[in-house]
């Protein structure tokens, strides 16, 4: 096994977590092991979670789609589409990671350590997709379905009890065409981080007027915000 900070009592006490025991666990060092690291110790892992991540990310979004399809028979696909993004955006797969304890464990640079990465939504994400592709390698699809549907399946549940929530920004237009106003337009405020941190701060303009703004770490997610955050401030001035 090549040299890492994690020891044996290590991944025995994180397979306990992660309720999986691997028959590699060369894997499940690796699913752990952020690109920082490797940056600062070259000669001893060959290469970081990346990779797993890229897979398991799009085994994650497989699974999610196949729960809400089967769990969900009428409802459209942009329904569908909707859904799936509430349960695997960032936020709820770092939630995922906090619940198991994954940042106890992350292998990083004493850098990206400092800085708090261990408890970044963004690292936390990337590591629980990392493990669902080691999981997916170790032991198959149907472990891999296993896994995520015990640490994602309440956030599939919540989402198919919901009713459809549309895009904050189509209710947003939706709300100024019923009130005769023109559509509202979103410019980017700031751009912040690292390349692979990188932090979007966007506002939404109405009528030539900043209502609200929003962060996210894509600029989508940051507008949707800003279309939430401005829904609010007119629908309370309407009720007033």
């Amino acid at each position: 096994m090549p040299t890492s900070p994690l020891e044996i009592d290590d991944l025995i006490a994180i397979e306990s977590a992660l309720d999986v025991t691997f028959i590699d666990r060369d894997l499940l060092m690796l699913a752990l092991t952020h690109q920082s690291y490797i940056n600062e110790h070259p000669d001893e892992l060959p290469v970081s979670n990346e990779r797993l991540e890229f897979l398991g990310d799009s085994i994650v979004g497989m699974i999610v789609a196949d729960r809400l399809y089967v769990g969900a028979p009428n409802l459209p696909e942009g329904d569908l589409t909707v859904r799936r993004s509430q349960v695997v955006r960032r936020e709820t797969l770092a939630a995922a990671a906090r619940s198991i304890g994954l940042s106890e464990w992350l292998v990083m640079g004493r850098g990206e350590s400092a800085a708090g990465g261990a408890d970044r939504t963004s690292n936390l994400a990337d590591s629980f997709e990392a493990i669902v592709g080691a999981v997916f390698i170790d032991q198959g699809y149907e472990q891999a379905y296993s896994f995520v549907n015990q640490w994602l399946g309440p956030y599939v549940d919540d989402a198919l009890r919901t009713e459809t929530q549309k895009d904050p920004k189509s209710l947003l237009q939706e709300h100024l065409q019923g009130n005769g106003s023109k559509p509202p337009r979103y410019r980017l405020v700031s751009e912040s981080g690292l390349p692979s941190e990188t932090v979007f701060t966007m506002e939404v303009v109405i009528d030539g007027e900043a209502i609200a703004s929003g962060i996210g770490s894509r600029k989508i997610d940051a507008e949707r915000e800003a279309a939430a955050r401005a829904l609010n401030i007119l629908e309370s001035n309407s009720n007033e």
